[in-house]
């Protein structure tokens, strides 16, 4: 009778795309405990790490080059031309055990298989607009950068970005169009240019690893080890090129985005006020691994954290406020100053979200599912489940990337990264698991 009644849930899952996750198969435990007892730690505070603003110039003159055409929000959403899809038992597995997902998603077959763009981030029109609408459009963005020399070698492409926009208007069947990250450059080897002096455009490099989009402005985490923290994009700037060719930029033809129709080019970015970040140390300047938006704090903020994967380093959590000009941060002159900064004793932080001063970290795992933790200045909580995995905390999704809050609808949104292949084969013992855009309501928060 139970199978029967299981089966019966999943045809209505299935119809309604309300994918919760089913019972876990069980693989082998995990040999060495990835958990650091200490993650539950409260915060304490670190010192502050600051942000200097460099405006893009000259983008009225790159519009006004032939071959580039200034489209709206609503023709990119208009065009959408991947369809989202229920997923698959082992997609499934591979969604949190608790809080357990209320919804989930999965990719079109192209999508859900390369290994070589791999999905990183999250946010919505939520973040955007009190209304939780941008135009006539509810949307989530879906952050996704290409491999690193590390993942699949060398390559001229490692870490372009692109992002997904799905269409979420109507939750039954949305469907999503890519977009390409491009920065301005001046005809110099310099990824930082902000001159369009030669009319041109770059792969805007950046490992995607967090999204905060606020009024028309889309804030994405750039790569590590480098001077650049935060890129910025605008909903207001969005370009179609006319040629369908595999460069980009400037071509024979007009401009090009190695095939894809819809460019965003890069409005300013913010770089480390210390300098070069270290993502060997959790001293140093700090490299933002992920970032999201709080709209809890009055003024609205960013947040930001850090990752490491060794684990005598511990990542660090940052604030900046927001309310400069435009829905940029708050400055003095090009100055970003940290509104907060703190220490935390987790490691491998994918995704960061805070609210009403308590700060939620998704931290991932090789070889086990990931944890989600809560921190305060005064406590630190992470839920607990039975789990085939090493330690009682591990019941967060497999892989687990950014997060994000809908502040309309009340819902969390995050993702997982691996597709079912690399799960299955990537480690000693096989996982069961892929990759899903998944989300549950924020009071199940820990």
């Amino acid at each position: 009778m139970r199978k029967h009644v299981a089966r019966l849930a999943m045809i209505l899952l299935f119809l309604t795309m309300a994918a919760v996750p089913p019972a876990y198969a069980v693989p082998k435990a995990d040999p060495v405990p990835m958990a650091d007892p200490g993650y539950g730690t409260p915060l304490v505070s670190a010192p502050a790490a600051g942000l200097v603003w460099h405006p893009t110039t000259g983008l009225s003159t790159l519009k006004a080059q032939a071959g580039l055409t200034q489209v709206g929000f609503g023709d990119v959403m208009g065009s959408a031309n991947h369809p989202m899809r229920g997923c698959d038992a082992t997609e499934r597995a591979g969604l949190p055990i608790a809080p357990a997902a209320t919804v989930a998603w999965c990719w079109d077959t192209g999508d859900a298989t390369t290994e070589t763009w791999i999905p990183q981030s999250v946010t919505t029109s939520g973040d955007a607009d009190d209304d939780g609408l941008w135009g006539a459009h509810s949307v989530i963005l879906s952050g996704w950068n290409h491999c690193n020399s590390g993942e699949c070698g060398p390559h001229p492409r490692n870490n372009d970005a692109r992002v997904a926009f799905i269409d979420y208007t109507n939750p039954a069947a949305p469907r999503y169009r890519w977009a390409y990250l491009v920065a301005p450059t001046d005809g110099t080897a310099n990824p930082n240019a902000t001159s369009y002096a030669n009319r041109d455009f770059g792969p805007a490099k950046a490992h995607m690893g967090g999204m905060a989009w606020y009024g028309d402005k889309l804030y994405v985490s750039a790569t590590g080890n480098n001077s650049t923290a935060i890129r910025v994009f605008s909903m207001q700037e969005i370009l179609q090129v006319n040629d369908g060719g595999s460069a980009i930029g400037r071509t024979s033809a007009g401009y090009a985005a190695y095939g894809y129709q819809y460019v965003l080019p890069e409005i300013g970015y913010y770089s480390y006020r210390g300098g070069t970040c270290d993502m060997s140390s959790d001293t140093g300047v700090p490299c933002f691994s992920t970032i999201s938006l709080d709209r809890s704090t009055s003024p609205d903020s960013i947040v930001a954290g850090e990752y490491f994967n060794v684990p005598t380093l511990h990542g660090r959590l940052y604030r900046y406020n927001l309310g400069g000009a435009n829905f940029l941060l708050a400055a003095s002159g090009s100055n970003v100053a940290s509104a907060q900064s703190y220490r935390t004793r987790v490691g491998n932080i994918q995704g960061v979200l805070a609210w009403n001063g308590t700060w939620y970290l998704a931290h991932s795992s090789a070889d086990a599912a990931g944890e989600l933790w809560a921190l305060t200045t005064s406590s630190g909580a992470s839920p607990t489940c039975a789990n085939p995995w090493s330690t009682v905390h591990e019941c967060w999704g497999m892989h687990p990337e950014s997060l994000t809050y809908n502040y309309a609808t009340g819902m969390v949104w995050s993702m997982t990264e691996w597709t079912k292949h690399q799960c299955a084969t990537e480690r000693p013992t096989p996982q069961s698991c892929g990759r899903a855009l998944f989300g549950l309501p924020r009071t199940r928060l820990p």
